[in-house]
This record gives structure tokens, C-alpha cells and sequence, in this order.
């Protein structure tokens, strides 16, 4: 499989280290030489580094399965680039989400333009760690020359962009975070800021560490809200990566009159019928043999392949594992929902041990490595609702 990882924050140089360790192999791809000192010498793992247009993407992308995009919460232009060279070579996308920090008690905006806006409004010097990128905007901020103070990463490019927009140089801090609580606060002593700007950059970001020198220092605290973003946390992204599937998720649904197929009727069938039917399912069983329960349609043959036609779901119970497995593959084609009883590999949905009781609905799954586990779990939960309705 080959794997792209487009990084330059610290989870990305963690995932890169972790595939190195299972040894796995992975192209990771950095903006700068920055991004390529900081990112370390990893078995298994090439890094690229140099911006690149979405054509260039486009182009890097080719043959690739899958993409992990664990740039910068904010970096909003890469991340969409990475999307739109993404689904031109039909390549599976994800975006690696930062953890967020809770921050009660400060100002929240959207954006840096509305920061500038709200700091326009204010008195008191300012620490700026938003790097320099934005910089540019905080320029309509009146007395900004005087009044900001901007903490930048130590780099060429960002001293040049400070000095071509004016920021005194006993102004400028070049520093590479994240820093500590002691030194935010030496900071924001030496700037005598009254306000601290700031992204919410997570724990990875230092903003904890930001946030409790704030509160020691008296200063206020500009947050400029993350963009909303759909993705995975940095442990599943791990996990999807070394082959570790996530936990399923329990979906309920309504099976009022909905056409549910069972194929087979031995022990496993009837029990899933009985089950199905307790849900208001319109219960067919498929089957040469076995009792079915009151109330299900019983079709005393072999499966056929258009016995699936119109159903919601199907499980497949019989005691032949190649007649379960067609009947799979049958499912995934017409995106049916089915579940076979012998190999959780072929399933895509798992029938849950089932206990009710007092208007409660409780459905039960493993991993598929302890099914006396479930049984037993679902014992003690049977036994917890029958208390609540005494």
C-alpha cells in the first residue's frame, strides 16, 4: 500500500514514527526545510519536501491509497488542495484532527481579520502568537507598530515578513515553541501585554500552557476560533494505519415493516428471526428445513439469489461458510445491510445480543475476540433493567 502523509505538525512526525516502529513504509510530504529538519531520519520513511500546487499534487498522488492529511488546523488552502488532488485520483482522503483545549473566559472570533477588528477596539499592548502568515492584518490595528508585539518561528522568511511590514525589531520574537507556562509568562512580561492572541492550537500547540500564563499574568485572551473540519483523532488514524479496525458503532434503527431475509433456520436463523420480528420486521426465512417462529414467512428451499430482492437487511445463518460468503457479496453489490453468523470479516452489520426493559433497548458487540465476553455482559445488563422496572 503506499501511504502519503502531508505533515509539518508534531502528531504528523509522531504517525510517521509510529508507522516506522511497525514497520510500515510511508511518503511524507513537508513544505519547507524547517518542515524536513524537524521530521526525523524514520526507517521505511521518504520525505518530500516544496509546496506544491493542487496539479502537483495531483500528479504526487498517483498510485497512492490512501492520504493523511495532518497539516495545520488552520492551514484551510492545503488542506483543500490535498481534498481536491485527492478526488481526482480517486484516493481515499483523511484529515487528522488536533485534539481541541477547552478555553472558557476567552474572546472567541472567526478569524484573524476579526481579531485585528476587536483590537482595534481595545488599549494595552499585545502579544501576537499567531506566526506570520497573518500578520498582514493586524496592521489595521492603530498604533500597531507600537502596540504588538509578534512571536514568530526563527526563520528567514518570517523576520523578512515582520521587517516588510513594519514591526520594530526590539518588537519581534523568534522563538520555536511550543513554550512553557514560565516562559509565556516572562513574555508577556516583557511585552506588558494586556492581550494574547492566539489560535486554538491544542496541547500540541502549547495554548494550555498559553492560557494558564494569561491567567497568571492578568492578561486577556483573543482566540481565534479553528475551522470546522470532518476527520479522525490521531490515535483511530493510528490505528486505520497499522491495521487496527475501530470500534463498531451501535446504530439503532426502525424495522417497522421493513422486509428482513434470514437465510437459514437452525439455531443461530430462528433465533435472529425471533428477534428481528420482537422489532415490528417483516421476518423472511429462506430455508429447506428448521421451525420457524410465529409470525415469520417461512420459504421451505434453497436460498435463491432474488430472495435479497427488497430486503433492508439479511443474515446469513446457514451451516455452509461458502453459501454465507456468496450471500455477502450478494449484499455488498445490491448495498444491502447483511451480517453472516460465521466470520465477522463478512459483515456490514453486526447482530447485537439484545436485551429490553422498562422502554430500554440494549444492544451488545465485541471486537469478535470473546463472544462468552457479550454473553456474559448481556447477563448483567438483563439483570440491571429487570431492576429498574421493580
Amino acid at each position: 500500500m503506499r501511504r502519503v502523509i502531508f505533515s509539518g505538525t508534531s502528531e504528523g512526525k509522531t504517525l510517521c514514527q509510529q508507522l516506522a516502529q511497525a514497520g510500515l513504509q510511508a511518503e511524507v510530504c513537508v513544505a519547507t526545510e524547517y518542515g524536513k529538519e524537524v521530521m526525523p531520519e524514520l526507517s521505511g520513511i521518504t520525505v518530500h519536501t516544496g509546496r506544491m500546487t493542487t496539479e502537483q499534487m495531483t500528479e504526487f498522488l498517483h498510485g497512492a491509497e490512501i492520504v493523511i492529511d495532518a497539516t495545520h488546523p488552520y492551514a484551510v488552502e492545503v488542506s483543500k488542495n490535498i481534498r481536491a488532488a485527492c478526488a481526482q485520483v480517486s484516493c481515499r482522503y483523511i484529515r487528522l484532527l488536533r485534539p481541541k483545549t477547552q478555553a472558557e473566559g476567552t474572546v472567541h472570533v472567526p478569524s484573524a481579520e476579526a481579531a485585528a477588528q476587536y483590537l482595534s477596539q481595545t488599549e494595552g499592548n499585545v502579544l501576537l502568537t499567531v506566526g506570520s502568515k497573518e500578520l498582514s492584518c493586524f496592521t489595521a490595528v492603530p498604533e500597531y507598530q507600537e502596540r504588538l508585539w509578534p512571536r514568530v518561528l526563527p526563520a528567514t522568511k518570517s523576520l523578512e515578513i515582520c521587517q516588510q511590514l513594519g514591526f520594530p525589531s526590539a518588537h519581534l520574537i523568534l522563538m520555536q515553541g511550543p513554550f512553557s507556562t514560565e516562559m509565556n509568562i516572562a513574555l508577556i512580561h516583557a511585552s506588558g501585554a494586556k492581550w494574547l492572541v492566539t489560535k486554538d492550537t491544542g496541547a500540541a500547540g502549547g495554548l494550555p500552557e498559553k492560557l494558564e500564563a494569561a491567567e497568571q499574568c492578568g492578561c486577556r485572551v483573543l482566540l481565534i476560533d479553528r475551522p470546522q473540519e470532518d476527520g479522525m483523532t490521531p490515535d483511530a488514524v493510528r490505528d486505520l494505519l497499522l491495521g487496527k479496525k475501530p470500534p463498531r458503532f451501535p446504530l439503532f434503527v426502525d424495522l417497522t415493516g421493513r422486509r428482513c431475509v434470514v437465510v437459514g433456520c437452525g439455531r443461530i436463523g430462528a433465533h435472529r428471526a425471533e428477534v428481528l420480528l420482537r422489532y415490528g420486521a417483516d421476518v423472511v426465512i429462506v430455508a429447506p428445513e428448521g421451525e420457524a417462529p410465529a409470525g415469520a414467512v417461512h420459504i421451505k428451499r434453497e436460498f435463491q439469489p432474488d430472495d435479497i430482492h427488497g430486503a433492508f437487511l439479511v443474515t446469513a445463518a446457514t451451516n455452509q461458510h461458502g453459501l454465507n460468503h456468496d450471500i455477502y457479496a450478494l449484499c455488498q453489490r445490491e448495498h444491502i445491510f447483511v451480517s453472516t453468523a460465521d466470520d465477522r470479516n463478512a459483515c456490514s452489520f453486526f447482530f447485537p445480543a439484545v436485551r429490553t426493559g422498562n422502554g430500554l433497548s440494549v444492544g451488545l458487540v465485541s471486537d469478535g475476540s470473546d463472544h462468552k465476553k457479550t454473553a456474559r455482559t448481556a447477563k448483567k445488563i438483563e439483570a440491571i433493567l429487570k431492576e429498574e422496572q421493580e
